[in-house]
């Protein structure tokens, strides 16, 4: 059996990166999604994480690499093979025997792995390695994509159409905000009480910088960073952070109450500023999970859309995450991995320092509360920071 050589030109390269470009090609070759996957992966203006499969790892070797601008900076062949052009490098015969005699060694070696365990049937060849990659990786990976794929060409299509009306993509997307069921499940009524009083106080804390970087201008898609840059030009009156469209006032934000982990880092300032919120927010863990460990500390975040991440910050966290959304709303689900979960008064566990996740875009009022324990806090419980706990 023969090898494919593929090349594929970069400055550098990511981590598992090059095996995930062979995984999208054979899906594109085999017919399994169409060619505009491509499009939606590097759309960088396009939010949500669109994941593409793995070739089998062991399966991949880099069979050469080319150097040709740090040759001509040092004055030396880089890479095995002959030439006449320098003096000094890998030019040497013996040298480029050695490495196809290695290159040899290697391509027996994988081929005894591919055909380890033998062939489906001897009528089509086809490779039980092969078969099992195909159905347990590459399938369902499509299955999922081509979901995301029509996601994207919709997103696509209401951008167009946002940018010729001047109206907000969500806004196209989305349902309207009448069709929700607004009413406040009575377990939510004091914690978002309790939000709504913190934002129209007009002290809500401004957002740290690494995670504006994560969160998302609703306004053009831009990073909340930039967006905030315009904020800062306006001059108007901020009675409300609602009053302002996002890009304009500053309409959305995150800060934590509870514990933080260590001496020299500093104690959130909300813990003061709303200590009814910080309250009802950790009562209302308790309330949604009494069988889990009191977390010591939450994020609250307000019209927050995020970009797709792993947590990250003070402690590096060790807990699983709680989260659950409020307010009047439509969209907004969060996205674990690539899986979809509408959290709007229905709280979801996941593992925010592994697993990656972000926010799909939204219309309306949304606040999000997530209950987690950064490395330091073991032990820690947010609930006993509350004047009058049981």
């Amino acid at each position: 059996r023969k090898f494919m050589e593929l090349s594929v030109t970069a400055d550098m390269f990511l981590t598992g990166q090059v095996e995930r470009m062979v995984g999208l090609f054979l899906a594109i070759a085999r017919g399994l999604i169409d060619e505009d996957i491509c499009d939606c992966v590097f759309d960088e203006e396009y939010s949500p994480l669109v994941p593409t499969p793995p070739a089998p790892r062991f399966a991949l070797f880099a069979d050469s690499s080319q150097y040709m601008t740090w040759e001509g900076k040092m004055k030396m062949i880089l890479s095995p093979r002959q030439s006449k052009t320098y003096v000094r490098g890998w030019s040497d015969p013996d040298v480029i025997q050695r490495v196809n005699e290695w290159k040899a060694s290697l391509e027996n070696n994988i081929a005894q792995v591919w055909l380890r365990d033998g062939v489906v049937d001897e009528d089509t060849d086809r490779l039980v390695s092969e078969k099992r990659w195909t159905t347990e990786v590459l399938e369902p990976w499509a299955q999922n994509a081509r979901v995301q794929l029509e996601e994207w060409r919709e997103w696509k299509e209401a951008k167009k159409n946002a940018s010729t009306s001047g109206s907000l993509i969500a806004s196209t997307l989305l349902p309207p905000l009448d069709s929700i069921d607004k009413t406040i499940p009575e377990l939510y009524q004091w914690t978002l009480q309790c939000l709504r009083d913190a934002d129209a106080s007009g002290l809500w804390p401004t957002t740290t910088p690494k995670r504006k970087l994560v969160m998302v201008s609703k306004d053009d898609d831009t990073c909340l960073s930039s967006a905030l840059m315009k904020a800062k030009q306006n001059k108007e009156k901020r009675e409300c952070a609602y009053s302002f469209a996002e890009g304009q006032g500053g309409a959305s934000g995150s800060f934590s109450i509870g514990v933080m982990p260590g001496g020299g880092c500093a104690q959130p300032k909300g813990n003061e500023l709303f200590p009814e919120l910080l309250e009802a927010a950790f009562r209302l863990e308790i309330a949604l999970r009494p069988d889990r460990e009191p977390s010591s500390t939450i994020a609250v975040n307000r019209n927050a859309q995020f970009r797709p991440h792993t947590d990250n910050g003070a402690g590096a966290g060790q807990s699983r995450s709680l989260i659950v959304g409020l307010g009047d709303y439509v969209g907004g689900e969060l996205v674990v991995e690539g899986t979809k979960h509408d959290i709007r008064y229905k709280p979801v566990e996941f593992n925010g320092w592994e697993e990656r996740h972000w926010t799909l875009p939204f219309l309306g009022e949304r606040y999000s509360l997530v209950w987690f324990t950064p490395k330091g806090c073991e032990g820690a419980r947010g609930i006993d920071l509350c004047k009058d706990n049981d």
